[in-house]
């Protein structure tokens, strides 16, 4: 029967990729897979958003298979397969069977986050997979033989889990709260403990020069700039948080995250060594962010690596309920993920209703072929480059456009925009014309001040993305002429 259960995880991870192969290419880039693509185009030890490690993953599909969405997203696929093969392999030596750790992988592709990480190119598949990794060597370091290897190794997982996203840092803050919490003290200062972080600072290091050689503008960005984005306690935010994660980890896996976090901070003191183990890799980094939230905003997608050991808690927690509680969990709970995930997945490759800014990758072809012929026609008159008001809509029409060269962002008319701003230099255009896009989903525009930068700007056409006769999107385009790289003085 072991051997079966390994089967039946075999299986199910060839069937989910074959799905997910055919998703690839099922439906356009979302902004960020098209901005990291951007990342690559220009390659650099780092980038001013994130580390480099999800665009270096692009930079390898699509060097075998092309500058599409299967290219782009390929390596995605792959490193999920991965997480899902380590996470099984950790959860098999949690259950001391291959039942438990065969139920892990059902339960963790029942989960939306899993299933959207899987296809989509963001720095967070990369960091599931290293931090997956991360915690099966270290598991194997501390509960197996206290191995150099194994220290040696999780060290460099976790250092390419922090250069996969800065949230890999809280890898090192769980580790050193297991072994705080466990009184396992004379391993936290061993040689073996300080050659993993050494391994790991090795595998940061390129980040670190990027760093270093412009300013400490990503780790600026990533602290202080974030703090500014703090406000006085309130609710908003916290709400916020609480419904996208319904929506990552479905409504029983939410559910369960909070009874099984509460109970295991109640019998702190009585967990099993192990189950402290992975406890200490979930509910920290889950607790922080949730409560950053009564005070700022948290993004969806924070959370998700501690989600991993939660969901190997999960299927403990499972097991070891009454007969009725599992069918209740198996019947309701998990038939109703897995019908959220395929309905889910439906309304991204067959747009039936507009979803409104929650739909982020319909339309970028069209509004793309709009753009090349009219930069086409404007060109015939002066050389022309295109900018809007965001990073989303230059990186779409990076990728879908001929122009990734000419294509700028909000640093056209002096706002800081992101890695654009280490792009370019806005004066090598100085008296080219300009198309300026914006769409209905980011209406904020100031039109008066980008007249500042121009001796015209133009209204040209509202482009509507209509599918089954229904507006999905709104693209409003402009034509400006004679760039000036400073703002021409006002009439007062």
């Amino acid at each position: 029967m072991e051997r079966n259960y390994f089967k039946y995880f075999i299986i199910l991870v060839v069937a989910v990729a074959i799905v997910r192969l055919w998703l690839l290419n099922a439906f356009n880039l979302v902004p960020q897979e098209a901005y990291y693509w951007l990342y690559i185009q220009r390659p650099a030890l780092s980038y001013f958003d994130h580390p480099p490690i999800c665009s270096y993953t692009i930079g390898l599909g699509t060097l075998l298979f092309g500058n599409n969405e299967f290219g782009v997203r390929i390596g995605m696929l792959l490193l999920s397969i991965g997480t899902s093969f380590f996470i099984f392999l950790l959860a098999r030596k949690y259950f001391n069977d291959d039942k438990g750790a065969f139920l892990t992988v059902v339960f963790l592709n029942l989960t939306t986050f899993f299933n959207l990480h899987s296809i989509v190119a963001t720095p967070d598949a990369p960091l599931l997979f290293f931090w997956a990794g991360t915690m099966f060597f270290y598991y194997r370091a501390l509960f197996e033989g206290d191995k150099w290897v194994d220290w040696i190794i999780a060290g460099i997982f976790s250092g390419l889990a922090l250069s996969s996203k800065y949230t890999g840092a809280f890898i090192f803050i769980s580790l050193i709260l297991f072994l705080i919490i466990d009184k396992q003290l004379n391993k936290l200062f061993s040689a073996k403990f300080f050659l993993s972080l050494l391994f790991a600072s090795i595998m940061f290091l390129p980040v670190i020069i990027w760093n270093i050689q412009n300013g400490f503008a990503s780790f600026l960005f990533q602290t202080s700039g974030r703090a500014k984005g703090v406000r006085g306690i309130g609710i908003n935010y916290f709400l916020q948080l609480v419904a996208s994660q319904l929506y990552e980890l479905t409504p029983i896996f939410f559910l369960l995250l909070f009874i099984i976090m509460f109970r295991n901070l109640k019998k702190l003191k009585k967990l099993s060594t192990k189950e402290l183990f992975l406890s200490s890799f979930s509910f920290p980094i889950t607790l922080f962010f949730f409560l950053v939230s009564f005070t700022s905003l948290v993004k969806m997608n924070w959370i998700l690596p501690g989600y991993l050991s939660f969901i190997i808690l999960s299927v403990s927690f499972y097991l070891c309920q009454k007969e009725k509680v599992k069918r209740l969990v198996k019947y309701l709970g998990l038939s109703f993920s897995l019908a959220f995930i395929i309905f889910h997945l439906i309304i991204i490759i067959t747009p039936v209703v507009p979803i409104e800014k929650g739909d982020s990758w319909t339309g970028w072809r069209e509004i793309a072929n709009r753009i090349i012929t009219l930069k086409q026609e404007y060109d015939k008159e002066n050389k022309t480059f295109i900018f809007s008001n965001e990073y989303k809509i230059p990186a779409e029409l990076a990728f879908y456009t001929p122009f990734k060269d000419v294509i700028l962002a909000e640093n056209v008319y002096g706002k800081p925009a992101l890695q654009f701003d280490f792009w370019f230099d806005v004066r090598e255009f100085s008296n080219w014309d300009a198309i300026f896009v914006y769409s209905d989903y980011n209406p904020s525009v100031n039109l008066n001040e980008i007249e500042k930068y121009f001796s015209q700007v133009q209204f040209v056409e509202e482009f509507k993305i209509i599918k089954r006769n229904k507006v999905f999107r709104k693209f409003f385009i402009y034509r400006c002429k004679k760039y000036n790289t400073f703002p021409l003085p006002t009439n007062n």
